[in-house]
């Protein structure tokens, strides 16, 4: 009794400093699964990050480091995040119950808003000896992020082309530091857009690397087994710390901000006008962000449904022409 007596007669002064703690009490706290710490991809997570706490509000949203795209699925399904950055084509296969998936459809995914049209890199050490696809056979070799879009479509796609390497598997830190010491000849990473990222100009500050080019027969094999896959072909030049690059074909994808529809559907809409309001955040971690059309792109690009939220933010800023597989059930 004396404890909270003595709580009634704290004076005004140190009442105003516990008002703030009140008003943080009501906020609504999102968790928001990036990638590894080492990837670019977190960057951008960051500066979304940064949008949404500034131009949301009630809404305090937390970056958590994951495996990326496969691994961000299963945490949301779990509730162990609230939303988190996927690649389109693993969206589309969890949606749809294939490929790793098969038995075990994620039917209530939803895309939230799009943030890039990423493409994969193939990057070897140049004195690997690695010319050619084919030269990857057991070669040892890190397919990706644990967990990532890119080591799954790795994975996949190179079984389909009878591409046998020895996967040396963990997160970017330590495939770039396997590269650096030889241990392993190369990995494949995701970009930002067209162009390098961060973990491949690291590695070429000591180390020489070259990039491996999916062939016309490769893609032909590719596209009959995974019809709903991107290829994007760089042009000659085109990649800024290779300017002697001749084109450079890879499977692409667009990648965004998913979710489950069970994510509130006013909260959708703020998060969807939030980013886009502090796309300065956005561009200044990931400048890819700024050659999208925010409205505009999700509902053209998406294979999966947005979420309902999601789809009035779109629609209230101007979307024209939303394709019926962009509506989801719960909207019509």
């Amino acid at each position: 009794m004396k404890k909270y007596g003595w709580l009634f007669l704290i004076p005004t002064v140190l009442l105003t400093f516990a008002l703030p703690a009140t008003s943080e009490a009501k906020k609504t706290y999102l968790f928001f699964g990036a990638s590894a710490a080492a990837s670019s991809h977190y960057a951008y997570v960051v500066g979304a990050t940064k949008a949404i706490n500034k131009y949301v509000s009630g809404v305090k949203a937390n970056v958590v480091e994951t495996g990326a795209s496969v691994d961000n699925l299963k945490r949301v399904k779990s509730g162990q995040i609230d939303m988190g950055i996927c690649s389109m084509k693993t969206m589309y296969e969890a949606w749809q119950g294939l490929s790793r998936w098969k038995g075990n459809a994620l039917p209530d995914v939803r895309l939230l808003w799009l943030y890039a049209v990423g493409i994969d890199f193939i990057v070897v050490r140049e004195d690997s000896g690695v010319k050619k696809l084919e030269d990857l056979n057991g070669k040892k070799f890190n397919p990706g992020i644990r967990g990532s879009a890119s080591e799954a479509t790795t994975k996949q796609i190179f079984k389909i082309l009878g591409v046998k390497p020895i996967y040396h598997i963990g997160a970017t830190s330590d495939a770039v530091k396997a590269i650096k010491d030889n241990r392993i000849v190369g990995y494949v990473k995701t970009g930002i857009g067209t162009q390098i990222d961060a973990s491949t100009l690291d590695i070429m500050t000591l180390t020489k690397v070259r990039l491996i080019p999916l062939t016309n027969e490769h893609t032909k094999k590719i596209l009959a087994a995974i019809p709903y896959i991107s290829f994007i072909t760089v042009p000659a030049g085109g990649i800024k710390a290779m300017p002697n690059q001749p084109a450079y074909t890879m499977w692409g994808r667009p990648i965004g901000v998913m979710c489950s529809k069970n994510l509130p559907n006013d909260l959708g809409y703020k998060l969807v006008n939030g980013i886009i309001k502090g796309k300065e955040f956005q561009i200044a971690a990931w400048p890819a962000f700024k050659e999208l059309d925010l409205v505009q792109d999700p509902a053209d690009l998406t294979l999966v449904p947005l979420h309902k939220g999601a789809l009035k933010a779109y629609r209230d800023l101007g979307a024209k022409n939303i394709r019926p597989i962009a509506i989801p059930p719960e909207a019509k």
